[in-house]
């Protein structure tokens, strides 16, 4: 009967091989490191200058629409009537808490967006509107955090 004697040889297949098995674990456990914002990222980039126009004029109105947190949500408000528009509070971290509205404003040309419908945390805000045929944009950040929290 042989005795079996380890030899450099062998230590080398075997760091080897527990490299190979480290790396393969990397992959592996690696799974999905982010959510891209948007699904039509791709897209969206094609008529990214329509929306650096649309900012732009935004900016430059005297009128602009204001965001305004509350403490049963964000209220947005316009001084002029938009033809059409929708807001969309975009969650970076998890796409399951955005929030997505037509505007649809009451006579005092507001709306609210409700805090039930909000989580905790950072959203990146995007209101988008036509007003006298030109298309306008604003878009901020802001962190919502419930008073009853």
């Amino acid at each position: 009967m042989s005795k079996f004697k380890f030899t450099w040889g062998h230590g080398i297949m075997v760091a080897l091989g527990c490299f190979m098995i480290f790396i393969s674990s990397l992959v592996f456990f690696s799974g999905n490191m982010g959510e891209m914002v948007d699904d039509n990222y791709y897209e969206k980039t094609v008529v990214y200058q329509d929306d650096i126009d649309a900012a732009k004029r935004a900016n430059a109105m005297s009128n602009q629409p204001e965001i305004v947190q509350q403490a049963n949500g964000y209220m947005i408000r316009f001084k002029e009537q938009p033809t059409s528009g929708h807001i969309r509070f975009l969650r970076s971290n998890n796409s399951e808490f955005d929030v997505t509205k037509e505007l649809k404003l009451n006579s005092r040309m507001e709306q609210l967006i409700h805090a039930e419908q909000l989580e905790n945390g950072q959203y990146e805000v995007d209101l988008r509107w036509v007003q006298n045929g030109q298309n306008y944009l604003i878009k901020k950040t802001v962190n919502w955090n419930s008073p009853s929290s």
